[in-house]
């Protein structure tokens, strides 16, 4: 817990969007972690992870998603160091709006780096689904946040 603590609560903050209930969560994944010890877990961070993906799933099925309208944000903000929290709160508040399973594919697809086979046998289903919901997911976050940077095109990526 020490060591990956810290990026165990950043993925609950990230499948939840609330601090606190991200805690909640990530302490009762850990709390059944303990209880399941004595089986000798193989992987205590993906069974970690697993079980915050599914109490996140449990939550998102009795709330109705977070209020976000992005013309909210105050105009012509003064770039500084600042910038990046509010860039990562953009993101938090585009992520809650997404409907549960598109969340979590993102989530797992794009911060934390899993591949779709990984993605799939965690969430229980094919991996067609979890392509097809991170793409909905990203196409969401697309017309949400705006496109972001543009990728070299193959005129300029040589030069």
């Amino acid at each position: 817990m020490a060591a990956r603590g810290p990026a165990l609560l950043r993925l609950a903050r990230l499948l939840v969007s609330d601090a606190h209930e991200a805690e909640d969560v990530l302490q009762t994944a850990l709390l059944r972690l303990t209880g399941h010890w004595g089986r000798r877990v193989q992987d205590p961070e993906a069974y970690t992870r697993r079980v915050l993906v599914n109490l996140a799933k449990d939550r998102g099925r009795r709330r109705l998603p977070w209020p976000f309208a992005p013309e909210s944000l105050p105009p012509g903000r003064v770039p500084d160091h600042a910038d990046a929290a509010a860039t990562r709160d953009e993101l938090t508040a585009a992520l809650a709006t997404l409907p549960p399973r598109q969340r979590v594919c993102v989530v797992l697809r794009h911060v934390e780096g899993l591949s779709e086979a990984e993605t799939a046998g965690l969430l229980g289903c094919s991996v067609g689904t979890v392509k097809s919901q991170t793409s909905r997911g990203l196409a969401r976050l697309r017309d949400i946040l705006g496109p972001g940077p543009a990728a070299p095109t193959s005129a300029n990526a040589g030069s």
